[in-house]
């Protein structure tokens, strides 16, 4: 669990070399379909690492609220309130504007690596 947790801390950092020590070579990372990805998305550590890089350009001042943990074994599921502030215009959102979703993340972990995470993010009306 304390993985999970230090992982969720790394990425309100937006700095995408925090993540290199959390995930296995093999790790894929499922985005469920949501406001901003309506077909979802499936990532390799590459792709997850440069999205969390982009999004500095985008958002600024992202933190999340755990709610609630539960781990078992090599899972551990977080339920999160994430907000974040967008930093420029990028319609239809405006610069300055709040954002906030409901989120879940289920974490498969082996030998201490993240080998598999799936996002469930409800994001707030725009």
């Amino acid at each position: 669990m304390a993985a999970a947790l230090s992982f969720v801390r790394a990425v309100e950092t937006m700095d995408g070399r925090k993540m290199e020590g959390f995930f296995a070579a093999d790790v894929e990372q499922v985005e469920m379909p949501n406001a901003f990805k309506p077909a979802g998305q499936v990532r390799d550590f590459s792709a997850l690492k440069a999205d969390i890089d982009k999004s500095k350009g985008i958002i600024e001042q992202q933190k999340y609220e755990i709610l609630n943990t539960v781990s078992r074994g090599d899972l551990v599921v977080l339920e999160m309130v994430w907000h974040g502030t967008v930093v420029t215009d990028l319609p239809p959102l405006r610069a300055g504007q709040k954002l906030r979703a409901q989120c879940v993340a289920v974490f498969e972990f082996r030998e201490g690596k993240v080998v598999r995470l799936r996002n469930y993010d409800c994001f707030d009306a725009l």
